[in-house]
C-alpha cells in the first residue's frame, strides 16, 4: 500500500510540473508582451516614432519570445521532451502525407508483430514457471529419466511409498493419475468423464478452499472407507444446475457409488485440467516399476533448492530395476523437475532453451520486415536531403536530425504494433477456444495477450524504428554538408549503395522462394474446403467405445460379447442403416514401415521410406462405408485372422507390373510400431482413398492397409454408425444410454458427426493458411514497395540525364531500358536466386515436382509482373519531365 501511495504521489508531482510549466510559459509570454508594449509606447512618446515602427524596434531590442521560452524549458530540463513531442507530431503528419508508405509499412509491421506476438505468447505460456496459487513456483515433479526418452517409466508406485516416507526436502509429496469412468447421475445422460485419482496432499499443496463442503482428506485414501468424490465449479453448474444441496448426493462411477463431499472453485483445475477428484489408494502389492502409471509431485521445503532436493533423492533412489530384478539396459534415475515443465514435455534438458530460441526466431520476423522497410525510408530520406541540409546549416545537430527520423519511424511502427496486437488478440482467442475444445491443455495456460507480450511487441517496435529511421539517417546525414546542399539544386551525389540494392534482391528472392510453398498450402486448404472428404461423412456418427484398463486388462471374451451387443442394438435403432467398428477414425491411423518381397515391382525409389497407416477393421467396415473397389474385393468374414489385406489407391501406386497390385506381398519392418513377427501379408483388393485429403494436409501417412479384426480384439474401438437420412436429434444421447444399459463400466466417449470431427481436426490448417496468406501478401507488398522505391529513386537521381536525352530525341522505349536496366537486372537476379532456394521450401510440404515447377514459374512471373507494375508510375513520371526544366537544374 505504501509503495502504491508513493507511485501515485510521483505521478501527481510530475503532472503538477508539466501543468505548472505550461502555466509558467503563459505567464512569461504575457509579461514579455507587456514589456514590449511598454517599450513601444516609450519610443513613440519620446522619439516620436510611428507606432508600427516603434513596435518593430521594441521586438528587435527585446528579442524573440520563443527563444526565451526555449531557454526556460532548457533550464527546467524539459526541452528534450518538447522537442520529442514536436518531432513525434511531425512524424504523424508525415504518415498522413505519405499514405502509400504508411499503408505498406503498417500492414507489413502488423503482420510481422501479429505473428510474432502470437508465437511469443504461445511459447511463453509453455514455460510458465509456476502454478497459479500461493508458492506455485515451488511445486515440482519427480520422474524417472533415461538417455532414451522412450525408456522413461511412470509405474513407480512402490518408489512413491518410499519417497513419501523418507524425503524431507520435498514436503506434501503426492501422486495422481488420470482415469476414465462413466458418470451416471440421473436424470442426466451417462457420460464418460476424466477424473484425477489423487492423494489428498494435492489439495494441501494448492491451498485452495472449496466453495461447498470439503476437499479430499488423507483418511479418504484408506481402502476401507466409503468412496467419495469432489467436483469442480463448472461441473456443479452444468451437470447439477448449481444445486446448493449437492454435498452428500450419491453418483455412480462405473458401477460404484460415490458420495459428493465438496465443490472446488471455478479457477481450480489441479493437477492438470480436472473437474473431478477421487482418492488415490496405493496398493501394497505393486513391485518396483510395477502398478499404474502415476505422476509424483510435491512442494520444495522452505529454503530448499531443486539441486538440494535432487541430491537427497539420489541417496534414496538408485537406478531403476524391472520387476524381475534385472538391471535396465539404459539405467534410469529419479530426477526433480519443475511441475509445469513436466506436464508440457519440457522436462528434458535443453528444451526450455529451445523454446526461448523459438521465441527469438519469431521475433526476428519483425527485424526482417524492418530491414525491408528501411529501404523505403532510405529512399524517402534521400529525397529530403535538401531539407536536412538546410536544418544542419541553421544549427540543428546530427543527433536532433536522427531523433526526428527515429520518431517518424516509431510512429509507423507503433501503428503497426497496435494493429498487430489486435490481430494477435483475435488469433489467441481462436487458439484458446481450439485448445479447450481439443483438450489436453493444462488449466494454468491461458492464451491471451499478457503484459510481457505487449512489452515485447513495443520493444520490437522501438528496435524496428531504429532500423527503419536511424540506419538510413546515419547514411544520409553523415555526408558532407556541401554534398547535401547540392540536393537543393538536384545534383545530389547520394546513391543507393550495394547494401541497400542487395536488400531489394534478397526481398524478391525470399518472395520467390517462399511463395510456391505458401500458395500450395493455401491451394490444398481450399481444395479440402471445396471437395470435402469425398464421401457422405455427414451421414455417419463416430464414437469411441472403451472398456477401462486402469485397474486391470478387460476380459477379451466379455469385451467381444459387449461389442457385439452394442452393434446389434445400434443396428436395430430406427433410421440406422449400418454399424461397424475399427481401430481408428478413417484417415487417422497408426503408422508402420513395410517392406515388399523380392517379386514385387516397386515404383518408389529404393531409399524411400515405405510408411503406411495400419487400420484394424471389422470385416464389414469397408462395406458400411461403401468404398469403391478398384481391384479385387473388399474384406469378408473369412479374412479375419488371415494374411489377406486390402489397401487403398495411394498404397497401390507404389506397385507396378501386370497393371494390378493384387497378390503382392509385404511385411512390417523392425521399425514398425506394430511388429508382426515377420509375417507376410497378401493384397487381395484395392479401394478408393477415404477420406481424400490433399497430400500437403494429410496428418498421417496416406497409404493405408486394412486388416480384418474380430470383436473384442480392439480396445478402445471406434464405432461408426451410418444413416440413410439425416441423423435424428438426440441420437448421441441414445447411444450413451445403450452403452450404459449393456454395461455401466463400458464407456461411449464423445459421439459426434464424422463431418464435424473432420472440420475440427482440419480447422488448424485453416488458421495456418490464413497466417500464410497474410505473410504472403505482406511479402508481395514489401517486394512491390521496394521495387517502387528503387525506381522512384532512380528517376530522382537521373532527372537531368533524362531531360537531356529527351531533348536529344531519345526513344522512350530505349530510354526506359537504359534508365531502369539496373533495377530490372536486380529483379531478374532475385527471381533466379529465389527459384534455386525454393526447392527447400517445396520439399518441406512434399510437393509433386511437376506441380512445384508450375507454381514456381507462376510465382516468378507474378513477381516479375509486380516489379514491372511498380515501375510504371516512376517510368511515366520520367517521360513527362520537360526537357527545359531538366536542363535548368544545373543553371
Amino acid at each position: 500500500m505504501a509503495l502504491l501511495t508513493q507511485v501515485l504521489g510521483r505521478i501527481r508531482a510530475a503532472w503538477r510540473v508539466l501543468w505548472g510549466s505550461r502555466q509558467l510559459e503563459r505567464d512569461m509570454q504575457d509579461e514579455m508582451r507587456l514589456h514590449i508594449e511598454m517599450e513601444a509606447e516609450r519610443l513613440t512618446r519620446e522619439i516620436g516614432l510611428d507606432p508600427v515602427e516603434a513596435r518593430r524596434r521594441a521586438h528587435v531590442h527585446f528579442g524573440g519570445i520563443e527563444a526565451y521560452k526555449e531557454a526556460g524549458r532548457d533550464v527546467r530540463g524539459r526541452g528534450w521532451l518538447d522537442a520529442m513531442s514536436v518531432d513525434f507530431r511531425l512524424g504523424v503528419r508525415m504518415l498522413v502525407k505519405h499514405r502509400g508508405l504508411t499503408l505498406t509499412g503498417g500492414f507489413a509491421m502488423a503482420v510481422a508483430i501479429g505473428i510474432g506476438a502470437t508465437a511469443f505468447e504461445t511459447l511463453g505460456e509453455l514455460i510458465t514457471p509456476s502454478l497459479p496459487f500461493d508458492e506455485g513456483d515451488q511445486v515440482v515433479s519427480i520422474q524417472y529419466s533415461a538417455a532414451n526418452a522412450a525408456a522413461r517409466d511412470r509405474g513407480v508406485s512402490a518408489d512413491f511409498a518410499v519417497w513419501r516416507d523418507r524425503l524431507t526436502s520435498i514436503v506434501e509429496l503426492g501422486a495422481f493419475r488420470t482415469v476414465q469412468h462413466n458418470l451416471i447421475a440421473p436424470p442426466a445422460m451417462p457420460e464418460p468423464i476424466k477424473l484425477a485419482e489423487m492423494t489428498a496432499s494435492g489439495f494441501a499443496i494448492a491451498r485452495t478452499a472449496p466453495v461447498l463442503g470439503r476437499y479430499l482428506l488423507p483418511a479418504d485414501e484408506d481402502p476401507t472407507t466409503p468412496p467419495v468424490i469432489v467436483i469442480g465449479f463448472r461441473t456443479w453448474l452444468a451437470r447439477f444446475a448449481g444445486d446448493p444441496g449437492i454435498v452428500g448426493r450419491v453418483v455412480n462411477l462405473g458401477g460404484v457409488a460415490h458420495t459428493i463431499v465438496g465443490v472446488m472453485p471455478d479457477d481450480f483445475g489441479f493437477p492438470f485440467d480436472h473437474q473431478f477428484w477421487i482418492p488415490f489408494r496405493l496398493r501394497a502389492d505393486h513391485g518396483r516399476l510395477d502398478g499404474p502409471t502415476i505422476y509424483v509431485f510435491g512442494r520444495l521445503g522452505r529454503g530448499v533448492s531443486m539441486e538440494q532436493a535432487q541430491a537427497e533423492l539420489a541417496t534414496i533412489a538408485g537406478p531403476a530395476d524391472d520387476a524381475s530384478g534385472d538391471r535396465r539396459a539404459e539405467p534410469a534415475r529419479a530426477v526433480v523437475v519443475p511441475y509445469t515443465h513436466d506436464h508440457v514435455d519440457l522436462a528434458e534438458p535443453g528444451m526450455v532453451v529451445l523454446v526461448r530460441a523459438a521465441q527469438l526466431f519469431t521475433g526476428a520476423l519483425t527485424f526482417v520486415v524492418a530491414i525491408n522497410l528501411a529501404i523505403l525510408f532510405y529512399a524517402r530520406t534521400v529525397t529530403r536531403t535538401g531539407e536536412l541540409s538546410v536544418r544542419t546549416a541553421l544549427g540543428a545537430s546530427r543527433a536532433r536530425l536522427l531523433s526526428q527520423l527515429f520518431l517518424e519511424a516509431l510512429a509507423l511502427a507503433l501503428v503497426g504494433a497496435a494493429a498487430g496486437l489486435g490481430l494477435s488478440s483475435v488469433a489467441l482467442g481462436y487458439l484458446q477456444a481450439f485448445a479447450r475444445a481439443a483438450g489436453g491443455v493444462p488449466y494454468w495456460i491461458r492464451f491471451d495477450l499478457s503484459s510481457a507480450t505487449v512489452a515485447a511487441a513495443l520493444g520490437l517496435s522501438i528496435i524496428a524504428a531504429l532500423i527503419m529511421g536511424v540506419l538510413p539517417g546515419l547514411k544520409v546525414t553523415g555526408r558532407r554538408l556541401n554534398a547535401n546542399l547540392n540536393a537543393l539544386n538536384g545534383r545530389s551525389g547520394t546513391r543507393l549503395g550495394a547494401i541497400w540494392t542487395t536488400l531489394v534482391v534478397l526481398q524478391v528472392a525470399a518472395a520467390v522462394a517462399v511463395l510456391p510453398a505458401a500458395c500450395y498450402l493455401a491451394w490444398q486448404t481450399a481444395l479440402l474446403e471445396l471437395q470435402g472428404p469425398q464421401f457422405a461423412a455427414e451421414k455417419f456418427v463416430v464414437t469411441t467405445l472403451a472398456m477401462p484398463t486402469h485397474d486391470r486388462a478387460p476380459d477379451p471374451s466379455r469385451l467381444a460379447d459387449e461389442q457385439r451387443a452394442i452393434l446389434t442394438r445400434l443396428r436395430a435403432e430406427p433410421s440406422v442403416a449400418a454399424a461397424t467398428f475399427s481401430s481408428n477414425v478413417p484417415g487417422f491411423a497408426a503408422g508402420a514401415r513395410i517392406e515388399f518381397d523380392g517379386r514385387a515391382v516397386v515404383n518408389a525409389p529404393p531409399t524411400a521410406n515405405l510408411d503406411v497407416s495400419r487400420m484394424d477393421v471389422a470385416a464389414d467396415m469397408l462395406d458400411v462405408y461403401e468404398t469403391d473397389v478398384l481391384a479385387g474385393r473388399r474384406l469378408a468374414a473369412g479374412d479375419v485372422g488371415t494374411a489377406n489385406v486390402v489397401v487403398n489407391r495411394t498404397f497401390a501406386r507404389w506397385l507396378s507390373g501386370n497393371g494390378t497390385p493384387l497378390g503382392a506381398r509385404f511385411r512390417y519392418g523392425s521399425s514398425s510400431v506394430r511388429p508382426i513377427d515377420g509375417a507376410w501379408f497378401e493384397i487381395i483388393g484395392v479401394v478408393r482413398d477415404f477420406p481424400e485429403v490433399p497430400d500437403a494436409l494429410n496428418l498421417d501417412t496416406p497409404a493405408v492397409v486394412f486388416h480384418a479384426a474380430a470383436p473384442g480384439t480392439i480396445n478402445p474401438a471406434i464405432v461408426s454408425v451410418r444413416f440413410d437420412r439425416d441423423v435424428p436429434a438426440g441420437f448421441t444421447d441414445r447411444m450413451k444410454h445403450i452403452a450404459a444399459e449393456v454395461d455401466p463400466a463400458l464407456q461411449m466417449r464423445q459421439p459426434v458427426l464424422l463431418q464435424t470431427y473432420y472440420d475440427r481436426v482440419y480447422s488448424l490448417w485453416r488458421y495456418l493458411s490464413i497466417a500464410a496468406a497474410l505473410a504472403t501478401l505482406s511479402v508481395l507488398v514489401l517486394s512491390a514497395a521496394g521495387m517502387y522505391a528503387l525506381m522512384s529513386f532512380t528517376v530522382a537521381q537521373r532527372t537531368r540525364e533524362i531531360g537531356i536525352r529527351i531533348a536529344l530525341g531519345a526513344r522512350p522505349r530505349r530510354l526506359l531500358f537504359s534508365i531502369f536496366g539496373r533495377a530490372l537486372r536486380q529483379l531478374t537476379l532475385g527471381v533466379v536466386a529465389g527459384s534455386i532456394v525454393s526447392g527447400l521450401a517445396v520439399s518441406a510440404v512434399d510437393m509433386d515436382a511437376a506441380v512445384a515447377a508450375g507454381l514456381l514459374l507462376a510465382v516468378a512471373s507474378i513477381m516479375t509482373l509486380v516489379g514491372l507494375l511498380a515501375a510504371i508510375g516512376p517510368a511515366r513520371r520520367s517521360l513527362r519531365i520537360p526537357a527545359a526544366d531538366a536542363l535548368r537544374i544545373d543553371a
